[in-house]
């Protein structure tokens, strides 16, 4: 089938999307909580006579052109994400009053995965339409709490535990950054994987007349933070990136007495797991050696990490870029530089071949472009459709291409993949 006519049919589809879109957008639910964005899906995949199975903690599978047990069909996997942010949101974009405000105080999708949920689910009725002529299988994979980050775990678990076969994945994410209908996509790594850590310094308090007679964790701290910013100049190779960053610094209340605790966290970001696993290293190298040398006491009280960069295989990336070009033509097929903020669906992508665009919405007339998170985002509805259309026209694309896909999946099952990266998920 032609791209064009997935384009059609999502156009056609557009005004049920904005209203999916609208109703998860005042209707939001932080990571974990999604139960009434779980059945809003559901409820959708049923009335479209979709199989579907709900997945505790995890989120929602559905089923196209096969039924969930069919292990001869080649399948791929389309996965959205569903829940929002503690983010009080603004009823104005940059410009003017938004046209839909989360009615929950203190929530809201101020990263667009209302978008994302609403988009695949008009792609579920492109392909439930077009099922008689779709040459394999497609699996939805409604994702709860990407936020949180884990939560993913417990869709990838059902699908290893229940042997249900997939071949490749994609995703797409909406992006402030890029303008309206543009779409971008790029072979091998396009976003960081971290480590992060909550630690702690144990010294001996006294009091600020006698220093002598205290040992100060934050003299400590001064010299690891000054020896932990150079990890990523003395002991990572040139070419390869590694950022470090501190968002907590807490030590004492009165001026005049010496704490006996510091307490610091952080994170460092990459694209090379490897790198993640080599500068983690080193940091707990040098805590607890110039921990030692101060005389304290260092204590790792909390790490998730070195998660893992989110990589695009290059094959299907190839293949989903003719896709892209033919859905928003060559001019608007963009190119980005590698992002530092990190993706749950990374883990996915580890364990089958995948590919992952990102759709713009920044539309300055509209007031649309504000950054993701913050109280003031919001979208350019005018381009959902795109989003839909690519994950039908890319699921057609990978069913009917027959090349081989050199690609090393992860050995273990999804529960080894996250002891891996030291990632407890809860929930």
């Amino acid at each position: 089938m032609q791209a064009e006519e997935f384009i059609k049919l999502a156009k056609k589809n557009q005004e049920r999307m904005i209203q999916d879109r609208r109703y998860l957008h005042e209707h939001p639910e932080l990571s974990q909580h999604e139960e009434n964005t779980v059945r809003f899906v559901a409820d959708r995949l049923k009335e479209l006579h979709i199989e579907y199975t709900i997945v505790p903690k995890g989120g929602v599978l559905g089923f196209i052109g096969g039924s969930e047990q069919d292990t001869d069909k080649k399948t791929v996997l389309l996965r959205a994400d569903m829940d929002a942010l503690p983010v009080e949101e603004s009823p104005d974009n940059l410009r003017q009053p938004k046209c839909c405000v989360s009615q929950v105080k203190g929530v809201s999708h101020a990263c667009g995965h209302d978008a994302h949920t609403a988009m695949l689910l008009s792609a579920a009725e492109i392909l439930k339409e077009k099922e008689d002529q779709l040459p394999g299988r497609v699996i939805l994979f409604f994702e709860r709490a990407e936020e949180a980050g884990g939560n993913i775990l417990f869709l990838l678990r059902y699908i290893y535990e229940h042997k249900i076969r997939v071949d490749g994945c994609y995703g797409t994410h909406v992006r402030a950054e890029l303008e309206s209908g543009t779409v971008s996509v790029d072979p091998g790594p396009i976003s960081a994987g971290g480590f992060g850590f909550e630690c702690t310094i144990h010294g001996q308090g006294g009091h600020g007349a006698h220093p002598s007679r205290a040992n100060s964790p934050v003299d400590c701290f001064v010299a690891l933070y000054q020896a932990c910013c150079l990890i990523p100049v003395k002991y990572i190779p040139a070419d390869e990136a590694l950022s470090f960053s501190l968002g907590k610094v807490q030590a004492g209340s009165k001026r005049n007495i010496i704490p006996s605790d510091l307490e610091f966290a952080g994170s460092f970001r990459f694209f090379d797991h490897k790198i993640g696993v080599a500068a983690k290293k080193k940091f707990l190298e040098l805590c607890n050696s110039i921990c030692e040398a101060y005389g304290c006491q260092f204590e790792l009280t909390k790490e998730v990490g070195p998660t893992l960069p989110l990589v695009n295989e290059p094959h299907c990336t190839e293949l989903c870029g003719k896709v892209v070009e033919e859905v928003v033509g060559e001019a608007n097929r963009v190119h980005e530089r590698p992002g530092m903020g990190s993706e749950s669906f990374s883990a996915a992508q580890r364990i089958w071949p995948g590919t992952f665009t990102h759709l713009g919405i920044r539309n300055p007339e509209l007031g649309s472009g504000a950054g993701h998170h913050s109280p003031e985002f919001d979208l350019d509805e005018s381009v959902l459709y795109i989003g839909a259309g690519l994950y039908a026209a890319y699921a057609f694309a990978f069913l009917e291409d027959d090349t081989p896909i050199e690609f090393e999946t992860y050995p273990g099952s999804p529960d080894d993949l996250y002891k891996e990266i030291c990632y407890t998920v809860t929930g």
